[in-house]
């Protein structure tokens, strides 16, 4: 139930649960799932009189700091790339709202450092994305 005039969500009520544990420090987390559309045409008119709709894709990155990163690349011997896909939950609570919880399954695609002169080390990974189940809590 969602009441009015109660607290929105906001990036305090979101957990993020990923190899059995919510522990990791994620800073920011987008998903997106995205299916083509197409208009078409027939002969003797020049307005569009259907529409296709074609492939669906999903596409995510997160970016964490790099004391949990380090903890991951450990546990998959150095090589982020050759992490098995694995689930993240992603969970919003708060006391005025229903629990909302997605589930995305992924794999790394890239691996790095970004290093500036921040005290706070992070870096985004982009994901490779074998399904999004929305709000399925």
């Amino acid at each position: 139930m969602i009441y009015r005039n109660g607290k929105a969500y906001d990036s305090g009520d979101v957990h993020i649960a990923m190899f059995g544990s919510i522990s990791y420090e994620v800073t920011e987390i987008t998903y997106n799932t995205e299916q083509e559309h197409q208009s078409n045409f027939s002969l003797g008119s020049n307005e569009k009189t259907s529409y296709s709709m074609g492939k669906v894709n999903d596409s995510a990155t997160m970016t964490l700091r790099l004391a949990s990163l380090s903890a991951i690349e450990k546990a998959a011997g150095g090589n982020l790339l050759r992490v098995k896909p694995f689930d993240i939950n992603v969970t919003f609570t708060n006391e005025n709202n229903d629990i909302v919880n997605d589930t995305l399954t992924v794999k790394f695609m890239n691996q790095g450092r970004d290093v500036g002169g921040d005290m706070d080390l992070k870096k985004q990974y982009n994901l490779f994305v074998l399904g999004i189940d929305y709000n399925n809590a």
